[in-house]
């Protein structure tokens, strides 16, 4: 897939997939014939453009826009999984930014009118340049860095956007246009934003949210990588759905929490109260759909593609949102790999077998980490050394 962008970025393969001719049609197969080991990208690269253009000229809609989004960077993600998780990351919002510029800009637009470098609108809108700062990206390209470790990001009626209730965007409402807008949170740091609905969605380290500038249509629809709580405002005619790369979660009005991360192969989803629907982000016409009640775990796997449907205590699942962890009879490793992206930092075991001693109690976040590193040590019998800044040590 390394070589997929750049038929996007070739005027010559767009005409030849929407207009072809007998010189493009000669030119390209000559091509293919000097160059088989391509033949599958091309192809994949041909089928999303027709894909694309198609919804589009349907009439689709920025829901549906993001249920594509979900399904190209699941099938991207499928080719990348054993790589580097931040290569995977930054390679995956890339080829998302393929999609939505094509989706909501034009294919044909795009390329035979405007000037401006495909590379340029990709990074503006979804490159994340500042690693230390949580980044709110508008639609428009405008990068707004937060540099608080809590922030908070609220979605006015008047369509002011204001920053840690303090700092005020103005968004002139005639002219604002329905725009994908990201929040970014960088391993250390978290955040939460009242979205256009009133709904609220506290987004842990390592996270990032795609969300409309305000919801149109039947569907309030965002995508999530990473892992977020959410407390749904109710509209039972206007469901609201969040998008992962493997899962959509659809709820009327509901408290929730999403985790998805690449780099983990369990998707877990668990319900704090109301209802919610799940079901698998899959073409296949026989995919499963699961219900889940309050106080429900549904854990997907993603190596087997099964979901396990488990009676949980919730706390030990979304306290995090609210600056401590819970956890009862829970792997070391499962408790310090929480830590490292909350605190941004690297734990490592001396011993391997200390990763699944079993571990019950609770981390108050707010503390320091060295502290809450050396309580949690005491607490599974063992001992904490710290190396560096960023990097410690268990034994």
């Amino acid at each position: 897939m390394e070589k997929f962008l750049t038929y996007f970025e070739n005027k010559s393969f767009v005409r030849w997939v929407l207009h072809p001719n007998n010189q493009l049609d000669t030119y390209w197969n000559n091509y293919l014939g000097k160059n088989p080991q391509e033949k599958k990208e091309i192809e994949f690269a041909r089928l999303l453009i027709l894909q694309l253009q198609s919804k589009k000229e349907g009439g689709a809609t920025e829901e549906e826009a993001i249920e594509l989004l979900s399904v190209i960077i699941q099938q991207i993600e499928n080719t990348n999984r054993k790589k580097n998780f931040r290569r995977i990351t930054l390679s995956l919002l890339k080829y998302a930014a393929v999609a939505l510029l094509f989706f909501f800009l034009g294919i044909g637009y795009y390329y035979f009118q405007k000037p401006a470098s495909f590379n340029g609108l990709a990074e503006q809108l979804y490159s994340v340049p500042d690693e230390n700062n949580v980044q709110l990206i508008l639609g428009d390209g405008k990068n707004v860095p937060i540099d608080q470790k809590e922030s908070t990001v609220e979605y006015r009626a008047d369509g002011k956007i204001v920053i840690n209730s303090r700092d005020t965007l103005i968004a002139e409402s005639e002219k604002q246009k329905n725009e994908l807008n990201q929040l970014v949170i960088p391993y250390g740091k978290n955040s939460s934003i009242q979205l256009p609905d009133g709904t609220m969605a506290y987004l842990n380290a390592g996270s990032r949210l795609i969300y409309p500038s305000f919801f149109t249509g039947k569907i309030r629809e965002v995508f999530l990588i990473g892992e977020g709580f959410f407390d749904v405002v109710p509209d039972k005619n206007n469901p609201f759905v969040v998008q992962t790369n493997d899962l959509k979660v659809e709820v009327l009005g509901t408290r929730f929490n999403v985790s998805a991360y690449p780099s983990d192969n369990m998707i877990e989803t668990v319900l704090v109260e109301g209802k919610v629907k799940i079901s698998p982000n899959s073409n296949n016409p026989f995919r499963k759909e699961y219900v889940l009640e309050a106080n429900e775990l549904a854990s997907y796997n993603r190596t087997s593609a099964e979901t396990r449907i488990s009676a949980v205590d919730v706390s030990n699942y979304v306290s995090w949102h609210n600056g401590f962890l819970n956890f009862d009879s829970s792997d070391l490793s499962r408790i310090t790999k929480k830590l490292e992206r909350y605190y941004n930092i690297r734990i490592l075991f001396e011993d391997p077998m200390l990763g699944i001693r079993s571990i019950t109690g609770k981390l108050h976040l707010k503390n320091e980490k060295e502290y809450v590193l050396k309580v949690l040590a005491r607490t599974a019998s063992a001992e904490v050394k710290q190396l560096d800044e960023t990097t410690f040590v268990m034994k």
